[in-house]
This record gives C-alpha cells, sequence and structure tokens, in this order.
C-alpha cells in the first residue's frame, strides 16, 4: 500500500479528485460569530453556486524583527463589517499558525463508522481548525450519500 501512495498516477487521482470534490462542496459562508448548524443524519444536501470566501494570499516578514508578520488577506466574494472582517481574518490566521505548529501527523479527522474510537485528535481537537474541519468532514460525507 505504501508504495501505491508514492506512485504518480495515485497521487494525481486523489488530488484531482480532491479539487474537484471540493469545487462541488456545498459552501454556506458562515463566520467566525456564527455557531455552525450541520444538517441532520440523512438529510439531502444539494450542489450551491459557487463561493469564493475570505483567504489569506500572502504574508510579509519584518527583516528586524523576524517574529512580526504582516498577513495579506482577501476578503472574498462578500463584503462584510469591519469588526466581522477582522474576526474571520484572525481566523484564518490562527488556522496558518495552527499548521504551521501542529505536527502533520496529528492534523487529520476521521468520521469512519469503521472507526468510532480515531475521530480526531485529541490536541487537533482542541483547535477551532480541528473542530471546523471534523463539521466540513461530515458536510462532505452528507453531500456524497445525497449523491443519486
Amino acid at each position: 500500500m505504501n508504495s501505491l501512495k508514492n506512485n504518480f498516477f495515485f497521487r494525481f487521482t486523489a488530488a484531482s479528485l480532491t479539487a474537484f470534490l471540493s469545487c462541488m462542496m456545498p459552501v454556506n459562508p458562515s463566520f467566525a460569530q456564527e455557531a455552525v448548524v450541520l444538517p441532520a443524519p440523512g438529510q439531502m444536501i444539494h450542489v450551491t453556486r459557487s463561493f469564493e470566501p475570505a483567504q489569506m494570499i500572502g504574508l510579509k516578514v519584518n527583516l528586524k524583527d523576524p517574529f512580526r508578520f504582516d498577513f495579506i488577506m482577501d476578503q472574498g466574494q462578500i463584503s462584510m463589517p469591519e469588526a466581522l472582517q477582522k474576526q474571520e481574518f484572525n481566523k484564518l490566521i490562527k488556522y496558518f499558525l495552527v499548521s504551521l505548529t501542529m505536527p502533520n501527523k496529528e492534523m487529520w479527522v476521521n468520521l469512519s463508522p469503521y472507526e468510532s474510537k480515531r475521530i480526531i485528535p485529541e490536541v487537533f481537537g482542541q483547535t477551532e481548525m480541528g473542530r471546523d474541519l471534523l463539521a466540513e468532514d461530515y458536510i462532505l460525507k452528507q453531500f456524497t450519500s445525497s449523491w443519486p
């Protein structure tokens, strides 16, 4: 199995499938202060229009103080009030910092019914990023089970 994962064709297929599913995934713009409402188990999810969320597009490092960063952000499709925009950007910056500090082997979520004891690592589950990825995995599974 390990040699299969190193195979170019396998990696290309996995990347293509991921890109395809992320384009097809229904996105409801939810912002940092709103509670995430997940669909009920068994509820059908339909394809929605495309949406471009806020995102971090760059990073400037201060040469005199290398621990000081300036993040370059894009607000995405929806213009929002400045306070809400600041909350959303702070959430994205926290995601970035978690991805820098968390070991790769600890950054995963798993909602497999066959592995109920392996849902999310405890440390990653304490982060907002871990909880949000778990919610996205739930929505992805709901969406794929809604296909005819």
